[in-house]
Order: C-alpha cells, then sequence, then structure tokens
C-alpha cells in the first residue's frame, strides 16, 4: 500500500488549487468596472468645451464611451455565467446598482447639458451629437440587457424590486436620448 503518497497527492492538490470567488463579488467587480468607465466618461464630458479646440477632447469621450460599451459587455457575460445569488448575495449585487444608479444620472445629466458643445464638436463646422446619439443608444441596450440578466440571477424579494430599478435607467437613457433628436 501506498500511503506514504496521500500527504503529498493532498500537498499537491491544495496547492494547485484555485481560490473559490464569491459569485456575487464578480457581479460586482463587474459593476465597479462599469462605475469606473462611467465616472471617467463623466470627468472627460464635463471637461468638454466643443470647437475646433475641443476635438481632441470629443475624441477622448468617444474612446471613453466605446470602453464603457465594453465594461458593460463583459458585465453582461459575468453575470450570464454566474448562477443564481443566494439572498444575501444578491443584497450585495443589488446595492452595488444602486450605487451606480447616481453616476448614470450625473453622467446622462452632463452629456445633455454639453449638447450645445457636441452641436459644434466636429472641427467646430459640424455636428457631433448623431454620435452621442448612437452612443446612448447603444449604451442604454446594453444596460438593458445587463439589468435583464442580473434580475435573472437575483433572489427574492430582489429579483422582484431590480426591475423598477431597470425601468428607472432606461428612463434615464430615454431623456438623454430625446434631448439628441
Amino acid at each position: 500500500m501506498h500511503l506514504y503518497l496521500l500527504p503529498l497527492l493532498a500537498t499537491t492538490l491544495l496547492s494547485t488549487a484555485t481560490p473559490i470567488q464569491k459569485r456575487d463579488s464578480t457581479v460586482v467587480n463587474a459593476v465597479t468596472a462599469i462605475a469606473t468607465q462611467m465616472t471617467t466618461l463623466n470627468e472627460t464630458v464635463t471637461s468638454y468645451t466643443g470647437g475646433l479646440l475641443g476635438t481632441g477632447t470629443a475624441l477622448k469621450i468617444e474612446f471613453e464611451s466605446i470602453k464603457l460599451s465594453h465594461a458593460l459587455k463583459d458585465a453582461i457575460s459575468t453575470t450570464e455565467a454566474t448562477a443564481n445569488l443566494t439572498s444575501d448575495e444578491s443584497g450585495t449585487v443589488a446595492t452595488a446598482f444602486v450605487d451606480l444608479k447616481p453616476k448614470i444620472d450625473s453622467t446622462l445629466d452632463n452629456i445633455v447639458a454639453r449638447k450645445p458643445e457636441f452641436d459644434t464638436g466636429l472641427l467646430g463646422i459640424g455636428s457631433l451629437s448623431f454620435v452621442v446619439k448612437w452612443n446612448l443608444q447603444q449604451e442604454k441596450d446594453l444596460a438593458g440587457q445587463l439589468g435583464e440578466a442580473v434580475v435573472g440571477i437575483l433572489a427574492e424579494p430582489y429579483a422582484s424590486v431590480a426591475p423598477l430599478l431597470n425601468d428607472q435607467i432606461a428612463g434615464a437613457f430615454e431623456k438623454a436620448l430625446a434631448a439628441y433628436e
């Protein structure tokens, strides 16, 4: 009998085992990435002055918007790959989304406030509003997909309440999109 191999095998398995990560932390990390990118986009938008001199900032806004879309897509993938959450885990994820909502509102409000600057943002002679509108629509759609994916993994009562927050986020995007009609 080779009992002396048992401790060696156990040591090997323990040293190479992948640590188990809580399910809620992967989703919260994805929401944190969105929040960070949303803050960066918001700061860039608020610094935008439009016109010829603002062309560089307009390009940076587009770059930050693309990064936000990627963060949303990553969060969707992460959420779809996450098993159903417990009640405690659902509470943690719900809190992350509640904390994200003011960042969404602030960013969208600032994008609406900068519409006159976007109207002359293409080298000071043309409008970039069509690009902003397209980005807003893409981000609204991705946010909706993420919201649906999250509702699908939440435990009650969070699963019943989350659609209300999703509707508020969609409404904020609709308001911003209406400004760019």
